[in-house]
């Protein structure tokens, strides 16, 4: 299917990296993929740089009509995409506001990131009402912002997840060279702070921390990676309180490995309910503990005093940096059951084949059918004919269904065929029913193939 991902403000966060992986998630699985990102913003240049299709807009929340101009150029052909995913508050106006004069069939699938609720009324509530699909990324913010709601009915949950390679490549780094890389102290214990620099992220509370952990840059650090509206504050705030040789930003980094292979310890200090902070699940993956706010989604995933330490005020994020700088044997435990965590139930392939399976499901109850199953081909099916029924069994999911010979028998010749597509002409009842429950069961595969249009 052809999709086109809208993607808003300028500097790169936690957001960005997280649609990222689903781009790359969402190309792997054989869409086309066009982002459309805002002009000369972080995130444009991040997508160009990995060679996806990008094509720059002006603002969406500051110059909206030629934002939507631009958008309702691309949603009508030659792209013509089938899908059209939104992921903010302000290209999510914009999108509804050039879908306005759309005709077709198309899906819309709306992200939702922000720890904040859409404004009750207005262009992004719109849009929010018409979604075929609600993406919350925490089942925290899914009940608080969707619970009681219209949207509930078409909500999932997809949290953040880690890249596997990621953490191979953690991994395979040696923390003394990266420490060198950095010119940090080789005995220093490192904090971390992973982040867009702004007012949510409570980044000060990190930095007012560190003059009650440790003395000495030889005892602790903390490095601020990350871009954002408040850095010239948090500097001026880490000179009031003479840590200039403790705190060092970074800025805006593309890869983060190095960073955590010098690491010992992230945290996130966040004073608004975070969904699910993908920084935090990957330096979990990475084998760093972690201590976090005892906020929104977070709570989640982390289990307090197993694999993180969660704090509710600034005395116990005081307490707790100074617990795991003082126990490094501590640390270490808490650093391999947060990796536990993440290899078990956190990868990014996981959460890839539910959310294309979502896109799936959707795209056979919606598009035309003939179109869908062109992209689609059968697995491993076996059947066998009975006196009343027959049978449709799939091996490598074990999946077996038995069906009435009004459906079994014209079935079977499409099975025998190898032409899912001619599933949907078939003289039966509930055609759409069957081509769902038959993609359930595995006995359709998608072949990878991209629809016309």
């Amino acid at each position: 299917m052809k999709i086109l991902v809208t993607v808003s403000d300028r500097v790169w966060g936690g957001k960005h990296r997280y649609m990222l992986d689903v781009v790359q998630g969402l190309r792997t699985a054989g869409h086309s993929v066009r982002v459309m990102a805002e002009r000369d913003g972080m995130a444009a240049a991040e997508f160009a740089r990995l060679d996806f299709d990008v094509v720059t807009v002006a603002s969406f929340a500051d110059d909206r009509s030629a934002a939507v101009a631009a958008i309702a150029a691309n949603v009508g052909e030659p792209y013509g995409p089938d899908i059209v995913c939104v992921t903010g508050r302000h290209d999510a106006a914009a999108m509804n506001v050039a879908l306005s004069g759309a005709v077709g069939d198309l899906m819309v699938v709306f992200y939702r990131h922000s720890a904040f609720p859409l404004a009750e009324e207005g262009d992004a509530q719109e849009l929010l009402s018409r979604a075929d699909l609600v993406v919350a990324t925490s089942n925290e913010q899914l009940e608080r912002q969707f619970g009681g709601s219209d949207a509930r009915r078409q909500s999932v949950v997809i949290t953040s997840a880690v890249d596997r390679r990621f953490v191979d490549a953690v991994r395979a780094m040696d923390p003394t060279d990266a420490r060198a890389d950095f010119g940090i102290a080789e005995d220093a214990f490192v904090f971390t702070v992973l982040a867009r620099l702004s007012w949510e992220k409570g980044i000060e509370r990190a930095v007012r921390a560190m003059a009650h952990v440790g003395e000495s840059a030889d005892e602790t650090t903390l490095l601020i990676v990350g871009d954002g509206p408040e850095r010239d504050r948090l500097a001026e705030l880490a000179r009031d309180l003479d840590l200039t040789d403790r705190v060092r930003f970074l800025g805006h980094v593309t890869d983060v490995a190095p960073v955590l292979a010098a690491t010992d310890a992230v945290l996130l200090t966040s004073t608004v309910p975070e969904t699910g902070p993908l920084a935090l699940k990957e330096a979990m993956g990475a084998a760093k503990p972690v201590i976090a706010s005892r906020t929104g989604g977070i709570p989640e995933f982390i289990v307090d005093g197993v694999s993180g330490l969660l704090v509710s005020d600034d005395e116990k994020l005081v307490a707790a940096m100074n617990a795991l700088w003082c126990d490094p044997v501590r640390a270490a435990d808490l650093g391999r059951a947060a990796q536990e965590t993440i290899l078990g139930g956190h990868l990014l392939e996981h959460r890839m084949r539910y959310l294309n399976e979502c896109l799936n499901r959707k795209a056979i109850r919606s598009f035309p059918l003939a179109d869908v199953l062109a992209e689609f081909t059968w697995g491993r099916v076996r059947w066998r004919d009975e006196k009343d029924s027959g049978f449709v069994f799939v091996p490598s999911t074990s999946a077996i269904s038995e069906l009435s010979l009004s459906v079994y028998r014209p079935l079977k010749t499409v099975l025998a065929q190898q032409t899912p597509a001619a599933l949907a002409q078939l003289p039966i009842p509930n055609v759409r029913e069957l081509a769902e429950h038959l993609y359930d069961m595995g006995a359709l595969v998608r072949s990878g193939q991209v629809m016309s249009g």
